[in-house]
């Protein structure tokens, strides 16, 4: 046995435990994996670090660039196991992963019948249970029965994390539930997603849970009635919570008696995305209520946030919010006013308002305030920019620690935005730490490219320029700029590039890259042929053969 699987064994006997995890990226390094090694490290940094840390953003950002240039670079294991039971590998293997390893292991009911698959996938988990580290398991499509069957087996004892989605309803989603709340070797969850439409007395079957360790929940919403969620706000594991998802479906009635219930004192984060039936008066509550003191995250994308809504959320004190995803949500005029007089305005690292058709007063007013002092990242793609809104962006100086900046759009998100006010936005930009770029759709030119070419964005490891009017001579000299050696994403789709990516096909030219795509353009058949030797670009005419 060498000392890389004696060191994996002792990972997977004790997966609970960061300290073997640390060795093993300790060991990789020292032996030529020095990326994999990092990736093992911040997956359990980013794993035990709080939404509302300074140092998670820039964990978040490290995390997806490492999963970028692995899956392009190192092929993942790719394990199997009996019984129908499978675990993501090869590039996945990097996607899909929690604290360096496998995040769950998956089972599809479809066309497996009958207890004999139930015990089948028992004895699949227990020999996974030997070879990974992974302790969540993803269910999917099976019968009532088989669920019975299933929460009998003991192997669910070594469960950290369990997920079923099936097409349950009305009695039999109750049943579901009463048949979870009752399963003794579900016990030791730290994670339960219940992807079932139970109702009033599947609530009431949960409370009786004995799950004091659990620490997230994501049922289904659709049945959940306020009486279903008041019985859940009386069970001490639900209010001791530190995540909760209540999205897609949840009645605005229900979200209102969640408001009005205890304290949740642990809660940092409160998913209700996909909600269009939150209503005015509900938020209100929300912004009065003293429910939620922890909370660090907030997450309403794709809802209704239009009307009074959004002014009632961004009146709501009593907590500190680090990040708020409030994409799609339509968004009227004097949402920027409101955002930037929010009470939690200055505590904010991440800010999503992307694809809500802000107008260029509204953008501009967000641009400009100078309470964003710790955000770093900001996204306002999908939104009407002008030129005063760059202006903004590029002058106002609590925006300096920006990690992440998305301004793309659609040309009709162009107002009056020509490349001159692009160069003059680049010039005046003054973010060292910026990481990730995004100015697709917006009409850059090939001069104001030019200025990304610059020493002030070596920072910069993910650069997406697509659709923004560039030639051949200014995508030539971004890719062998020195000050963007350490890419590791570029977007150059739509831009009518027929010769300028020819020497990524170098090696040493973007030496680190994992992704350049290239689709739209009618890139030359010789330059093409080139390209096809560096497995980073993709996107290329298919009409350009791989030479034999």
């Amino acid at each position: 046995m060498t000392d890389a699987d004696a060191l994996f064994r002792t990972i997977v006997r004790h997966p609970g435990d960061d300290t073997a995890r640390l060795v093993f990226a300790d060991w990789l390094q020292e032996n030529g994996r020095a990326e994999e090694g990092e990736f093992v490290r911040t997956q359990c940094r980013l794993a035990a670090t709080e939404p509302d840390d300074p140092e998670y953003p820039a964990l978040v950002d490290r995390d997806e660039e490492l999963r970028l240039w692995l899956s392009a670079h190192v092929p993942g294991p790719r394990p199997t196991f009996p019984g129908g039971l499978s675990v993501d590998g090869g590039k996945l293997w990097w996607w899909q992963s929690h604290r360096g390893f496998p995040r769950f292991l998956e089972f599809d009911g479809y066309e497996r019948y009958g207890g004999k698959a139930m015990r089948g996938l028992a004895s699949a988990l227990a020999r996974a249970f030997e070879a990974l580290p992974t302790r969540w398991l993803v269910v999917r499509f099976i019968s009532l029965a088989q669920l019975a069957a299933l929460l009998k087996q003991p192997v669910l004892s070594g469960l950290t994390q369990f997920t079923l989605v099936s097409g349950y309803g009305g009695d039999e989603a109750n049943e579901v539930a009463r048949l979870v709340a009752n399963c003794r070797h579900l016990r030791n969850l730290r994670g339960l997603l219940l992807g079932v439409e139970f109702g009033d007395a599947g609530a009431e079957a949960l409370t009786g849970a004995h799950w004091g360790n659990l620490e997230w929940f994501s049922p289904g919403c659709h049945q959940m009635t306020p009486a279903g969620l008041r019985s859940l706000a009386n069970a001490d594991w639900f209010r001791q919570l530190r995540e909760l998802t209540l999205d897609d479906g949840l009645p605005g009635t229900t979200f209102e008696a969640l408001v009005r219930a205890p304290a949740f004192p642990r809660l940092h984060t409160l998913d209700v995305s996909r909600n269009g039936s939150l209503t005015a008066t509900g938020w209100e509550l929300f912004a009065r209520s003293r429910t939620f003191p922890a909370l660090a995250r907030l997450r309403c994308g794709e809802g209704d946030m239009s009307g009074d809504r959004f002014s009632f959320l961004t009146g709501a004190s009593g907590f500190e919010l680090s990040a708020l995803d409030v994409r799609t949500c339509g968004l009227g005029p004097g949402s920027g006013a409101a955002l930037t007089s929010a009470p939690w305005a200055g505590s904010l690292r991440s800010l999503n308002l992307s694809l809500n058709a802000l107008e260029p007063a509204d953008v501009k007013t967000i641009a400009a305030c100078r309470q964003f002092a710790n955000l770093q990242h900001l996204d306002l793609s999908g939104n009407t920019l002008g030129p005063t809104c760059l202006s903004a962006i590029a002058g106002n100086p609590a925006l300096r620690g920006l990690r992440s900046l998305r301004l793309d759009g659609r040309s009709f998100h162009n107002r009056g935005l020509t490349p001159t006010h692009f160069d003059q936005f680049l010039t005046k930009l003054n973010a060292p730490d910026l990481r990730h770029l995004d100015l697709s759709g917006r009409p850059v030119g090939a001069t104001a490219a030019k200025k990304l070419t610059g020493p002030k964005f070596s920072a910069l490891r993910r650069l997406s320029l697509r659709d923004c009017k560039l030639t051949d001579t200014a995508v030539a000299k971004l890719i062998t700029a020195p000050g963007l050696c350490n890419l590791i994403q570029l977007e150059l789709n739509d831009n009518a590039l027929k010769t300028g990516p020819k020497q990524l096909g170098d090696p040493d030219v973007l030496p680190n890259l994992a992704s350049c795509s290239l689709t739209g353009n009618p890139i030359s058949a010789p330059v093409a042929r080139k390209l096809r030797s560096r497995p980073a670009v993709s996107g290329l005419p298919k009409t350009a053969k791989r030479r034999a």
